[in-house]
């Protein structure tokens, strides 16, 4: 018997298409990733990049939220009080909104660990130390990429070096060929929802709108949301040729929206650094800071621009 969709061209033409339209989503979920977010600092770039991991497809888990109420204000950043609230009386909200898995102790850690195709390391003011980079590594049996969100200046280029050498060693230790990035930043800057968010189609660049709330000086929760809606942009530069961030730089971030070199925006790097451990072939080595942008880059944008590196 002939089918139905075989007598009409149209509706084999419209099906068709239906198909192609919907593969790239299909192809998404096949390939998606379980990043594992660490570090000593900048919480909330990894929860930007968490956000944005679920937002594509990915699983993640973020190592270091020990309690319930640290674990709310991590769903409070990243989804709005009203939702963490709900997240506190009923764990179970996966069905209306993904969030990350949380780890904190050595069996729920080992887990993420045993299931990281990507480890994202976030330092800000204080690096980590060998022993804790080891753990990482010799844990991971499936990981194929290491990300370091670093500091501009050389602050960390004794831990950039060892990390590196770390994750070419285990080609020959272990047979496992990791691509290790190196992603540095200065002072960071912005992090919310960026312009108005109904205009946006309701998406968020960011943080939710509670990050704004946390911000107890006007002048700096005013600066912060210029920051997301007018300097949204980045520029990446080979290497580390910019300063490190000091005093001066800092008051200067904390008065002053206008680009500079010595600044990275949040949401920038949380993007810089999922594109990094999702993108195919080797890792890059460079330094982030601010662009006047009215809207984040893609992640084509993203791949474009690291792929240069």
């Amino acid at each position: 018997m002939t089918s139905r969709y075989c007598q009409n061209p149209h509706r084999v033409k419209t099906f068709v298409g239906f198909i192609l339209a919907f593969l790239p989503h299909l192809v998404e979920r096949a390939v998606a990733f379980h990043h594992v977010f660490t570090g000593t600092g900048a919480l909330e770039v990894q929860l930007i990049a968490a956000k944005l991991a679920l937002k594509v497809g990915d699983t993640c888990t973020v190592i270091g939220q020990s309690d319930l109420g640290q674990r709310k204000k991590c769903i409070a950043l990243m989804y709005g009080a009203a939702f963490a609230e709900i997240y506190s009386n009923d764990g179970n909200v996966e069905q209306t909104m993904p969030i990350p898995e949380f780890a904190s102790d050595g069996e729920s850690i080992g887990v993420a660990l045993s299931k990281a195709d990507g480890i994202i390391v976030v330092c800000e003011d204080q690096g980590v130390d060998d022993q804790f980079v080891d753990t990482l590594l010799s844990n991971s049996p499936k990981i194929e990429k290491f990300a370091l969100l670093s500091r501009q200046g050389g602050k960390f280029k004794t831990m950039e070096n060892s990390i590196r050498k770390k994750c070419e060693a285990l080609a020959t230790t272990s047979g496992q060929n990791v691509a290790c990035s190196i992603l540095r930043a200065g002072n960071l800057v912005g992090g919310g929802p960026g312009g108005d968010v109904e205009k946006q189609g309701g998406e968020e660049f960011g943080l939710a709108k509670y990050f704004y709330d946390t911000k107890f000086e006007l002048s700096d929760a005013m600066i912060t949301m210029s920051m997301d809606k007018f300097t949204l942009g980045a520029k990446v530069v080979a290497g580390d040729p910019f300063k490190a961030p000091n005093f001066f730089s800092k008051m200067m971030s904390s008065n002053s929206f206008e680009p500079r070199d010595g600044d990275t925006g949040r949401i920038a790097a949380a993007h810089a650094l999922l594109a990094a451990v999702r993108k195919t072939g080797d890792g890059v080595d460079v330094s982030i800071s601010t662009e006047k942008r009215e809207k984040p880059l893609s992640f084509e944008e993203w791949d474009e621009l690291l792929g240069k590196h």
